[in-house]
């Protein structure tokens, strides 16, 4: 006797005739020819009774059940069952189930089944002799299992998208609430300060910055400009220039009697800080710090592993260098900053700002693979925009024209490093009132 698959049924018969002339007539000859010695159970149902059972379906889901293996003959025998064929043809293709339609040659062309062969369906005459129909059969249920489980693959791949879809969506809202904390804690404008004239670029590469600026008041003759750099990107450094930001000593005492600590010693005593925090030690930071004489328009100035500031005076074709002497921030606790003090009387501006600029001009005669190559067209670029920094409408009209220019840089929308940059100058509307020219 031959073997049976499972106690389901396996080969399902549709159809609008009678079960006994259905049975007698299709059912139990296509079984009686079946191929192999895996003979199939058989069953005979209607349209609305397939239809509930394979739609909606979707195995993947929570108390969902697999629908057992099963081939489906669909004998067409008036025109009028077409809305329910078609009904039928589209649970058929949501569930992947294999189906021959047994039809006569007049009402395949009376009926518009075009789409049945792209849902996967056969279209045999119904005069098809009932060996071949079951040579058909056979074939489409050997080869179901291997669907099943590919549907199902392809199912479970669609819901870990959505579950990792639904992860990024979190971790974009945890990136802009740490965004958000940022800008609350860390300057993100600068202060009016009467006398100068203050610029500042600040462009963070993803949703938050490893850089950090900070300018402040100290007393009526003298201000600070701190600019730092978090070796790393993303919200690592970011954390870091929280740490960074509060921990810089500008004033040792309060009130009148507050002493300004020089740039260099405020550097060490950062530094020392730095390194006694505990967590990991493969985190460290790029500085500069400079205080300004506001009646002199002098500069101190000292760095830890910074790029050097640039000193530009109108007429001379390079702007000067202010390079210092000191390691990174965080690498040794005993490290030692020099400091330097420059001139820069009415017509001298500063400029401070991170490594980002390095890869911010990249040489397009060089082509698009080398866009992370780092140039030096950023001193230009700033020696120019410092030059207009002497009047503050010229200044603020030269920043928006430069934040254009760098937009129209490659690589611009995914930029590898964050850029800051941050220009000081006298007011020229002050000049012979609080500041003297440079000798």
């Amino acid at each position: 006797m031959p073997n049976r698959i499972g106690k389901e049924p396996r080969l399902t018969v549709v159809s609008r005739l009678g079960v006994e002339v259905t049975e007698s007539d299709w059912l139990k000859p296509i079984i009686a020819a079946w191929p192999g010695s895996e003979i199939p159970e058989g069953r005979i149902v209607g349209h609305d009774t397939l239809c509930k059972e394979l739609s909606p379906h979707d195995p993947c889901e929570p108390g969902q059940r697999a629908l057992p293996s099963q081939v489906v003959v669909v004998l067409v025998t008036s025109a009028d069952e077409e809305p329910d064929l078609y009904r039928l043809l589209d649970a058929l293709r949501r569930s992947i189930t294999p189906a021959v339609l047994v039809m006569r040659e007049s009402l395949s062309r009376e009926m518009d089944l075009s789409s049945a062969a792209e849902m996967g369906v056969v279209v045999l005459d119904w005069e098809t002799p009932t060996g071949e129909l079951s040579r058909v059969l056979s074939a489409l249920l050997e080869r179901q299992p291997l669907l099943d489980t590919m549907s199902r693959d392809v199912r479970l791949a669609q819901l870990s998208q959505r579950s990792i879809a639904g992860e990024l969506d979190k971790l974009h809202r945890e990136l802009h609430e740490a965004a958000q904390m940022q800008q609350r804690f860390v300057q993100r404008a600068v202060p009016y300060i009467e006398g100068l004239n203050i610029g500042v670029i600040f462009r963070p590469a993803t949703y938050v910055s490893g850089d950090l600026f900070d300018v402040d008041r100290l007393d009526e003759h003298h201000v600070s400009v701190f600019l730092a750099d978090a070796v790393g990107h993303g919200v690592p450094a970011a954390m870091l220039t929280l740490f960074i930001s509060r921990a810089l000593p500008k004033i040792d005492g309060t009130g009148g009697s507050g002493r300004i600590v020089p740039p260099a010693e405020a550097l060490e005593r950062l530094n020392r800080e730095f390194c006694g925090r505990p967590g990991p030690g493969d985190r460290f930071a790029t500085a500069v710090y400079a205080v300004i004489d506001t009646r002199t328009m002098t500069a101190t100035v000292a760095g830890a592993g910074h790029p050097p500031a640039l000193l530009v005076r109108p007429g001379e074709s390079e702007p000067g260098r202010i390079e210092s002497e000191g390691p990174l921030l965080g690498v040794f606790p005993d490290a030692e900053f020099e400091q330097r003090e420059v001139t820069l009387g009415a017509d001298g501006s500063l400029v401070f700002y991170t490594d980002g600029f390095e890869v911010a001009y990249p040489d397009a005669s060089a082509g698009p693979g080398r866009i992370k190559v780092p140039t030096e067209f950023y001193i230009d670029r700033l020696a120019r925009l410092a030059e207009r920094s002497h009047d503050r409408g010229v200044l603020a009209d030269a920043l928006g024209r430069f934040e254009h220019e760098l937009n129209a840089q490659l690589g611009s929308l995914h930029r590898p490093d964050d850029v800051t940059a941050l220009i000081m100058s006298a007011d020229s509307d002050w000049v012979g009132q609080t500041v003297p020219r440079a000798a």
